[in-house]
């Protein structure tokens, strides 16, 4: 097995028959040999049953595993990770669409450069726009920044952004969000599984930490889009 798809589920009738659509599509015109796990927290919508109802051709790649209740992202997606088989991983939202650009090459990318713990591709929000999904680290200075906004509404970029985002070209960030990471199936046995006492955000944040101290680097890799259904509140959340 190349790469384990880890995909959590709530109430994600929407959006999920397109996610996973769209992985089988990438991964077989590109000869990937694939598995997809799917995590499902207690969805009380249609997300199993169009699940179940997907081609037989796709279901053969599916593993679900359905939980009572709503668990967060971290639990879940560590049962996801432990029952992974592939070489390689990609932690993926079940609002996300694979678009344009070769995941080989990621995953070559991984298999050549000891030095990348994570690839965090592009980004793209239902209006085109590119998702702010890269962060510097936070500081104490930066979140007193935002006290402005949180009790006036006054509007500024904020300091933990990346003045020069979107970056045109790979480039090395300090942190990205979790809706889409690809990484060696090795990195957990290097930094571990996420941490559960954390149910939910920022779990991203602790784990790319957790990447840079162990000496490793996350790529923003703008070659690989994702569609992101998502709402972006506001640019400088």
């Amino acid at each position: 097995m190349d790469l384990s798809f880890i995909i959590l589920t709530w109430n994600s009738e929407r959006y999920i028959e397109a996610c996973l659509l769209s992985v089988e599509k990438k991964c077989v015109d590109e000869g990937i040999a694939f598995e997809i796990i799917v995590i499902d927290n207690g969805s009380s919508d249609g997300t199993k049953q169009i699940i179940n109802n997907l081609p037989e051709p796709l279901l053969q790649h599916i593993t679900v595993f359905e939980l009572l209740e709503n668990k967060g992202t971290t639990y879940p997606r560590n049962l996801g990770l432990k029952k992974a088989t592939g070489k390689f991983i990609c932690i993926l939202d079940s609002d996300t669409e694979m678009k344009k650009g070769n995941l080989a090459v990621v995953l070559g990318k991984l298999e050549r450069e000891d030095t990348v713990g994570i690839i965090a591709p592009k980004l793209i929000l239902p209006n085109g726009k590119v998702q702010n999904s890269v962060k510097k680290f936070p500081t104490f200075l930066q979140k007193l920044w935002k006290i402005p906004k949180a009790i006036f509404g006054v509007k500024f970029s904020a300091p933990d952004f990346y003045e020069e985002f979107p970056f045109a070209v790979e480039t090395k960030v300090d942190t990205a969000i979790s809706a889409c990471w690809i990484f060696k199936k090795s990195l957990i046995d290097r930094i571990g599984y996420l941490d559960e006492r954390i149910f939910y955000s920022p779990e991203d944040l602790d784990y790319s930490m957790r990447v840079f101290k162990a000496r490793l680097q996350i790529i923003f890799y703008p070659h690989l889009e994702i569609l992101h259904h998502t709402q972006q509140i506001s640019v400088t959340d």
